[in-house]
């Protein structure tokens, strides 16, 4: 017999898309746009030569970024931006 705590805690929460979709809200347009470029696969110098920025300016946004979202990689990081309609997977 199963209780119900297990079925629970295997469903995913109802609020979770409406809460990812507030931390985006707290991205600057700049974050936006590397978390868009960052989905499409482009690494931290391919982002900074499309945007006209340092290395280093693009690491700070991938870090604000990863704080803001609550995510702890580039994959996560991506999915998000999927899931959220920032990015498309044509």
């Amino acid at each position: 017999m199963s209780n119900g705590k297990n079925q629970q805690n295997s469903l995913p929460p109802v609020e979770d898309a409406k809460s990812k979709a507030e931390l985006i809200k707290l991205l600057t347009p700049r974050e936006r746009e590397v978390l868009e470029l960052l989905a499409q696969g482009y690494t931290n110098v391919e982002i900074a030569k499309k945007l006209h920025i340092s290395k280093h300016t693009v690491k700070n946004h991938v870090s604000n970024i990863y704080q803001k979202l609550q995510v702890y990689d580039r994959t996560q990081m991506a999915l998000l931006a999927i899931q959220q309609g920032l990015v498309s997977i044509d």
